[in-house]
């Protein structure tokens, strides 16, 4: 579908020399005129008297359609401009090209090896500064794939293609990061999707999958609160398999709807079991995915599975992303208002890296928000993700909304966070995400001492 949208709007461009000028950031659509425009810079500079050592960069601005839907599309065009001025300035490019509605592509070349991650740290340092719309600011963040190929007028293709898959792998794994390409995981364990997407369709209806679990803290009390259900499929010939994996995969195919649904399911039966045997009395919370969230009978369906399983759905939180809830909010409304009757909680993942109003904080009947952990990563070096998260807490507190920090992996970040009042924090500090049998070893309903972390 994205291929025949790029052929609609495709307008012919001029003259292959006009369009690799410095001067001016070309918008292409077409494939083919790409890979001639790379092969074209990389004969053009060639100088075989010295050695340069050229890189295919390709970045996509992330969640850039939410500033689209909420600034206006005259905000989006804006920044665009302005990120291409700040693009024609860089050393070390032969060659910028937008080669899609947010997505930009880039011929890197540099004297010597190391060079190159100081020229990919400057093209980085471009979205530091914010992006300033009528005297509003606006802080963008991207995703970068990088080719692991020194660029010859021979493998442009092979370049081009490895920075695309290492973009996809950064999209797909948390966005705003860099992900230089190596053959993934997934090529190396399926032969096609197609029979990935098929053993995943099995693991689904054969139990393959398993729920491991992350707990939160409390950190005026010392105590465990809430345990997150995070899905893993232990598949029987290629063992443990990363969500990164197959959840993209699952929202593609169709299949995340049965996966939600598993998941939901056996967050239920789990909270029983530990009810039962008196174990465990922790809140659970389970990831609703926005293709689930905007299924027309998913309060419904999830209501009904509570039900089956016995447990007060005050024992449930659901955790949804901005996106999610945006997308129709007279909708959103009466279904977390039929979820919150019947007790289940609501928090709002990866807070602050949307761009959706903040009436909704106001409007929908929410009971926590998770810092996104790309701010909570550098609060340490960063003013800027500092103040954000700051302001997220002290945020929640005026409106009586939980917060969580995510990502907290060492002593440095959860002082900061102490000082900045923040009451609840997750991360590989307290715990990475452990099996069930492991967090019953390590957490007891009935052992009143606070955590220790160190």
């Amino acid at each position: 579908m994205k291929a025949i949208w790029r052929h609609l709007r495709f307008t012919a461009s001029s003259m292959i020399d006009a369009l690799t000028s410095r001067s001016q950031i070309t918008r292409l659509h077409s494939r083919g005129q790409l890979l001639a425009q790379l092969e074209h810079a990389v004969r053009k500079h060639d100088d075989s008297s010295s050695a340069h050592v050229r890189a295919c960069l390709v970045f996509d601005i992330d969640r850039f359609r939410q500033v689209n839907f909420s600034l206006g599309y005259a905000c989006g065009d804006h920044l665009l401009q302005e990120l291409n001025r700040r693009l024609k300035v860089l050393d070390h490019i032969d060659l910028v090209v937008r080669s899609g509605d947010n997505e930009y592509t880039l011929l890197l070349r540099v004297h010597k090896q190391e060079q190159l991650q100081s020229a990919l740290h400057r093209v980085g340092q471009i979205f530091d500064p914010p992006f300033t719309y009528q005297g509003q600011d606006c802080f963008l963040r991207a995703s970068f794939g990088l080719s692991d190929l020194t660029i010859t007028p021979d493998n442009v293709q092979q370049a081009l293609h490895q920075a695309e898959q290492a973009l996809l792998i950064a999209k797909q794994t948390g966005k705003n990061k860099l992900i230089t390409f190596h053959p993934l995981p997934t090529q190396q364990r399926f032969a096609s999707q197609i029979q990935m997407e098929t053993d995943l369709r099995k693991a689904i209806a054969e139990n393959q999958l398993l729920l491991y679990y992350q707990p939160r803290l409390e950190l005026s009390t010392g105590q465990i609160s809430c345990l997150e259900a995070l899905v893993r499929w232990n598949h029987p010939l290629h063992g443990m398999i990363a969500p990164a994996e197959f959840i993209p995969l699952a929202e593609e195919s169709g299949l995340i709807l049965p996966l939600g649904e598993w998941v939901l399911r056996e967050a239920c039966l789990q909270k029983a079991r530990w009810l039962a045997e008196n174990k465990l009395d922790y809140q659970v919370a389970v990831n609703i995915s926005p293709c689930q969230f905007q299924d027309e009978n998913f309060a419904d369906k999830a209501i009904h599975i509570i039900q089956q399983t016995g447990i007060n759905p005050s024992y449930l939180e659901f955790e949804i992303t901005e996106s999610s809830i945006m997308q129709n909010m007279e909708k959103t409304i009466a279904v977390l208002d039929k979820l919150c009757s019947k007790g289940i909680s609501i928090s709002i993942d990866d807070f602050g890296i949307g761009y959706s109003s903040l009436n909704y904080l106001k409007e929908f009947p929410i009971h926590c928000l998770k810092i996104d952990r790309s701010f909570v990563k550098n609060i340490q070096s960063n003013s800027n993700d500092w103040a954000i998260t700051n302001a997220i807490i002290h945020l929640g507190h005026a409106l009586n909304i939980q917060v969580v920090a995510e990502g907290v992996e060492d002593v440095g970040q959860l002082d900061i966070l102490k000082e900045t009042t923040c009451t609840t924090i997750q991360g590989f500090l307290l715990s990475p995400p452990i099996s069930a049998y492991d967090i019953e070893q390590t957490f007891h309903m009935n052992d009143n001492r606070p955590v220790m972390i160190s």
